[in-house]
């Protein structure tokens, strides 16, 4: 069931004027110098601002990093503790993008575990309960085959893939279907799978197709069908490496139409997979399950369309349409046609090839076209028009030259005609063109510019990191996050800091927000937020629309907190910088100040699962709003404190008979009596400080005295604290 764009618009509104403006996150990994991750949000961003709703990107990036660690999926498993109402109200998923880092059981595992929260997949994995957006793979290899068959004439094929890959696995399979429809037989030997995507294991394909088949001028193999562009492009550089020369000898197809095929050295013909117009969806269809939570939504398949290029034997849309005379005339002249008809002519015309103008838009071009050719005034009126639709379109989107250039020459093959018995109008008219195709090349030439402001911003970001690198106390760091975000193009950060050094992410103090918040929100920190799930949102922009992105701060297996940082730059490999650049700061600050791992009052995972008996999938189950791992986590985290059920409970944002209830229900125990063997656990981390007195311990944990504390320790181990410091520290 779709629900349209107007029934989506009215369910917003009504949820606007009752205070609440939809939130949802995107979960996912990608290597963001590929621009699939880029434009799948660039389509969930667009999406956002046309339907008013606030978006926090939870995606990791992962392989462009300098300071990229091997523990990277067990950092980025920390940001699902996020993926919660009320902080989001749904969520776009990527769940395959997990795939090359966990096996596919525990990604469905993992995403399950978010339920009931409503969510949407873009990826191929099937997650129960969850719709997707899709393409379809075997609508796309048709496309692609019937271009090879039907226009080239191609019948004998060879496909390379990865065995890894289930999508490939897929399209091997439509690739087979259609030689089977076009009654063309599987050449033995002609389909290569390799171990992996590397350039290693596709060389060795390569190398074997040219030992099993003569390829030279197509004579065994007509065209090699690949699954993905970096295969395409791989391959055809092998082939080189062999004297092989694509298309002049075999052609080559891809698939994802990525950067790689792009610049191969012959660009590859490929598949549009729509990740923009996939991400755009996905937002439409999670409106419609947070409308209708009960209902159940089918997968939707996004149409693929076919990207010609000259791997294949074409040449691209682009050149072939230089040529093309259906704008040519001949039946009408400035003689013997009336103004009004010629007006109109050039009006339907104009339309065709202006297709995004308005009509005012249009008509000024007319009125411009009459005014360049009998009176010529300079600078010309078509070349101002020109000019600002070429602003206008910079503000949307990236100009793309061979489209501007057919436009004009589609206007040139317009208008030359009609004045073709005129030398002085023709001559002028050829020198108005030549101004529009120089004026298109400047803004292209901007164009390629404005992206060394990188190289600038690079540069700064040497001098960025030295200043953070000189921040010696906390105070310090935010001084400089104040001063330097901007530098970096980041508009605003909510920022929230341990305590001390943790082995997970858990409680954190609200320690900055930029730009500064009312005086409101302003008096209420530092704020103390007990768990990242809890985490609330009267602490993002009000009263707007906003996006965010979501940063863990850690230095290798020791967390520091976490930060939100406002979405602007699109490069999003600047706020993964930000974050290792304040990662690094805050590890050596926490050092120098000796808020490390030893003198931390929080226990590990597996600390606590070991206390409460329990499993740690279980530990992390939640019911009925509450779960032990955030009962414990906050009773950790005020170990030095007395038991305190009403301020527990508030902090939890719940009944203090329902905390009372669940805890014991989820941990066997009464709040008193786990936070007392959370204590005595905790005393057994500081006893093996040497360095610490008991009288310090029984402090630090909130006893009255040595001798209480001895005594409660002796009551849940069997022996004093000396003897067990004793028996442990040998």
């Amino acid at each position: 069931m779709n629900h349209g764009i107007s029934k989506r618009r009215a369910f917003l509104t009504s949820e606007k004027n009752r205070g609440h403006r939809i939130t949802f996150g995107f979960a996912g990994i990608a290597d963001f110098r590929s621009f699939i991750g880029q434009e799948y949000i660039a389509g969930m961003l667009k999406a956002a601002n046309d339907y008013d709703l606030n978006f926090i990107n939870f995606a990791g990036a992962i392989k462009y990093s300098f300071f990229d660690d091997i523990d990277f999926i067990s950092h980025y498993l920390k940001t699902f503790k996020f993926m919660k109402a009320p902080l989001v109200d749904g969520l776009i998923t990527w769940a395959s993008s997990l795939c090359e880092l966990l096996d596919e059981e525990t990604v469905k595992r993992t995403f399950i575990s978010l339920k009931p929260l409503p969510m949407v997949d873009i990826g191929y994995l099937d997650i129960p309960g969850v719709p997707s957006i899709r393409i379809d793979n075997e609508y796309s290899i048709s496309l692609m085959m019937n271009h090879l068959v039907s226009v080239h004439q191609y019948t004998k094929f060879a496909f390379i893939g990865c065995e890894t890959s289930s999508p490939h696995l897929s399209r091997l399979e439509c690739f087979r279907k259609d030689l089977k429809k076009y009654d063309l037989k599987e050449i033995p030997g002609s389909v290569f799978l390799t171990k992996s995507m590397n350039s290693v294991d596709i060389a060795l394909a390569v190398n074997s197709l040219v030992e099993r088949f003569n390829i030279n001028n197509k004579s065994e193999i007509e065209c090699i069908v690949t699954p993905s562009d970096l295969i395409a492009a791989e391959v055809i550089e092998q082939l080189d490496k062999h004297g092989i020369c694509v298309p002049k000898d075999i052609s080559v197809t891809g698939f994802n139409n990525q950067y790689s095929g792009v610049f191969a050295r012959s660009p590859v013909t490929t598949m549009n997979l729509e990740y923009f117009k996939r991400g755009y969806a996905s937002v439409e269809l999670l409106i419609d399950r947070i409308m209708a939570p009960s209902e159940n939504f089918e997968t939707r398949l996004v149409p693929t369309s076919i990207v010609l290029r000259q791997s294949c034997g074409c040449f691209e849309q682009s050149v072939v349409q230089a040529s093309d005379d259906s704008h040519r005339i001949s039946n009408l002249s400035l003689e013997n046609t009336s103004e009004g008809e010629l007006r109109t002519y050039l009006f339907e015309k104009l339309r065709v090839i202006f297709l995004h103008q308005q009509e005012n838009e249009l008509i000024e071009l007319v009125d411009a076209i009459f005014e360049d050719i009998y009176e010529q005034p300079k600078p010309s009126r078509m070349l101002r028009w020109f000019q600002n639709l070429l602003q206008n379109m910079r503000k949307d989107s990236t100009l793309v030259n061979s489209n501007l250039q057919q436009s004009i020459t589609s206007i040139r093959k317009i208008i030359l005609p009609l004045i073709n018995d005129d030398f002085n109008q023709n001559t002028h008219m050829e020198d108005v063109f030549h101004q529009l195709r120089t004026l298109a090349s400047v803004f292209i030439e901007y164009d390629t510019i404005a992206p060394r402001k990188d190289t600038y911003l690079m540069n700064n970001l040497s001098q960025i990191a030295i200043n953070f690198a000189s921040a010696t106390t906390g105070k310090q760091i935010l001084d400089v996050l104040r001063y330097q975000l901007g530098e970096m193009g980041i508009p605003g950060i909510i920022l929230c800091l341990s305590e001390n050094m943790t082995t997970d992410l858990g409680a954190a103090n609200l320690d900055l927000i930029l730009p500064e918040p009312s005086q409101f929100i302003q008096e209420k920190l530092p704020f103390k937020v007990s768990d990242p799930s809890c985490f609330p949102k009267q602490f993002f922009p009000q009263g707007r629309r906003y996006s965010f992105i979501t940063e863990i701060l850690h230095h290798n297996d020791k967390y520091f907190g976490y930060a939100f940082l406002e979405i602007s730059n699109p490069n999003i490999s600047i706020y993964d910088t930000v974050r290792t650049l304040l990662s690094n700061a805050l590890n050596a600050v926490y050092v120098r100040e000796g808020r490390t791992k030893e003198k931390s009052m929080l226990l590990s995972n597996e600390q606590l699962v070991g206390i409460l008996h329990l499993s740690s999938n279980n530990s992390n189950e939640t019911r009925n709003g509450i779960n032990a791992m955030q009962i414990t986590n906050y009773l950790v985290e005020h170990l030095n404190e007395m038991t305190d059920l009403d301020k527990m409970a508030a902090e939890l944002s719940v009944s203090k008979s329902h905390l009372v209830r669940r805890a014991k229900e989820l941990t066997g125990f009464t709040i008193q009596t786990l936070h007392e063997k959370l204590k005595i656990e905790q005393a057994k981390t500081l006893l093996q400080v040497e360095s610490l007195k008991l009288g310090e311990i029984a402090n630090r944990l909130g006893f009255q005295n040595q001798n209480y504390f001895s005594s409660v320790f002796k009551k849940n181990t069997g022996m004093s604290p000396r003897a067990w410091a004793k028996r442990n520290l040998r």
